[in-house]
């Protein structure tokens, strides 16, 4: 285990209010849907210009809404059951209490990780091109899945033990799946 996730650790195993829940996301969300977004969208701009793809501008504002309309609800969604059902938040310094495996979590384990994904490429497709939507999305999966990878699911398995690693198995990783979930247990 690295040293970000034993700083994580700290933050777990006490009940926090929900002003305190509050609270513990406001960094999140300026982090991952305001500086991120635009960071990411800033560099990928410069590899998207290489690649020639003149598509109708209308056409590619109707794919940044399907985006939205797809990433707003299902993040909306996964942070309501974090917030209802595991009595805690996305943000690692106020984790939730319980494993939360209903709802967008039924399907795949990182709903949230998926709707930052599609905003992230509606974001590109807003600033840029449909070029630099793609280019901002692999950009930002790339480092999703390294932090997913490389610190929340230990921080996780270290929370929440064999019932962690059984949804691990079940539970597809992004792509939502309706053939494998958690109600298979």
């Amino acid at each position: 285990m690295n040293a970000l996730t034993h700083f994580f650790l700290r933050f777990t195993g006490r009940r926090y209010t929900p002003l305190q829940r509050a609270i513990a996301m406001v960094p999140g969300i300026l982090i991952f849907l305001v500086l991120s977004p635009l960071v990411i969208v800033f560099v990928a701009r410069y590899p998207a210009r290489l690649v020639p793809m003149h598509l109708p501008r209308p056409f590619e504002l109707a794919v940044m809404a399907g985006a939205l309309l797809v990433a707003i609800p299902l993040m909306s969604w996964a942070l309501v059951e974090l917030w209802t059902r595991g009595e805690g938040s996305p943000a690692p310094i106020a984790p939730t209490t319980r494993l939360v495996t209903t709802g967008p979590y039924n399907w795949c384990r990182n709903p949230i990780e998926l709707g930052t994904a599609l905003y992230i490429l509606a974001v590109g497709i807003c600033c840029g091109s449909l070029a630099t939507g793609l280019f901002s999305l692999v950009l930002g999966l790339a480092l999703g899945i390294a932090y997913i990878k490389g610190i929340e699911e230990k921080e996780m398995l270290a929370r929440f033990g064999q019932p962690y690693a059984l949804y691990l198995q079940k539970v597809p990783f992004m792509i939502p799946s309706r053939s494998a979930t958690m109600k298979d247990l």
